[in-house]
């Protein structure tokens, strides 16, 4: 047994592994993954139709969800969990379950070959560690490998067995909780401000305003989801809410966001954004003739905010892309904004 915790600089000097460390490679040669586990994220349910079809079908999956049947369901969650259960049953791909009996909130996972356990997992993980759309946290993990990592796996097919119900003899949901408003909430690298602040940065906007397009390009823009992967030939996904909004040359008033062609200067280049709805994040424009605009740190933090008011306005369904059909249903065509007083800028959409 192992302890593995986050890469993060600031336990570095602990001298511990992460998860990444050993799932990266079961990923690429295990045949099965076992996974049970309380509640699921909408990315991580995304990633992991995108997994089975990197492999080329040759992963088998069963999932188990412990949490979400009995505290409740997002219908936008739900339709993702059925559609994917539907594509591993007719890809022959393994199977979703649900607990219909008991709240399940533990969190393990196992990687196997040719019946053979390749490695075993429990600890804080959520999913989105493993198919890499977690949340910066530092979470805390127990490694295992050989007998105890066949152990370990033996008891995930136990409670997967013992509380789990094919999701395909479940009767459908009906009933479903709401989206969640506060589409940021626990997002490193963003602060959540106050009404009254979130008001004066509105009272305070002057100047030109910089409209940018959302557009519906296929692989980028806000499909950058379904573009190339971060690494050649491995499974490296750019995260369904990762975005970066392309800056036409032709943009009035394109030269009043900050940005130098020198990588060092354009460092000094960042700008913190205002959201209307309240958050307060760092975003910069990047790449040739700085036309790429993005958020700092984390691209998912600019994407989950775009990308999260489609989901929750029914425009935008979870893992298909963003069309002109669904701009059209979202109402809104622009990311819009204008410098405040205090060196900020308003972000709204339009």
């Amino acid at each position: 047994m192992e302890v593995l915790l986050s890469s993060n600089p600031i336990i570095s000097n602990i001298g511990c592994k992460s998860v990444r460390d050993y799932y990266r490679p079961m990923i690429e040669t295990a045949d099965q993954l076992n996974i049970a586990t309380g509640f699921i994220t909408n990315d991580s349910i995304v990633e992991l139709q995108n997994l089975i079809e990197y492999r080329n079908h040759r992963l088998t999956l069963n999932l188990f969800i412990g949490m979400n049947l009995l505290e409740g369901f997002t219908k936008l969650q739900y339709n993702a969990v059925r559609d994917l259960n539907s594509f591993l049953t007719d890809s022959n791909t393994g199977r979703v379950l649900l607990s219909p009996k008991a709240l399940y909130h533990g969190k393990m996972y196992s990687f196997l070959h040719k019946d053979t356990c390749l490695g075993a997992f429990i600890g804080s993980s959520n999913l989105g560690s493993f198919v890499g759309t977690s949340n910066n946290y530092i979470e805390a993990e127990a490694y295992f490998n050989g007998q105890e990592a066949s152990y370990v796996n033996s008891t995930i097919v136990n409670v997967i067995e013992r509380l789990g119900s094919n999701f395909s003899d479940l009767p459908p949901v009906t009933e479903f909780i709401p989206n969640p408003v506060q589409l940021l909430k626990d997002y490193n690298y963003v602060e959540q401000l106050s009404q009254e602040q979130t008001a004066i940065a509105k009272a305070s906007v002057m100047g030109p305003v910089v409209r940018i397009p959302l557009k519906d390009e296929p692989k980028s823009n806000l499909n950058t989801y379904f573009g190339a992967g971060k690494i050649k030939d491995k499974f490296s996904p750019r995260g369904w809410y990762e975005v970066e909004l392309i800056i036409p040359k032709n943009l009035e008033n394109r030269d009043i966001l900050p940005w130098s062609q020198d990588k060092e200067e354009n460092k000094n280049c960042h700008i913190f954004v205002i959201s209307n709805d309240g958050y307060k994040f760092e975003c910069y424009r990047q790449g040739d003739y700085g036309k790429n605009f993005r958020s700092a740190n984390d691209l998912k933090i600019l994407g989950r905010w775009i990308k999260g008011q489609m989901e929750n306005d029914g425009a935008l369904e979870l893992g298909k892309p963003v069309t002109k059909a669904v701009l059209d249903r979202f109402g809104k065509h622009f990311l819009v904004l204008q410098k405040t007083v205090n060196n900020c800028w308003y972000m709204t959409l339009e």
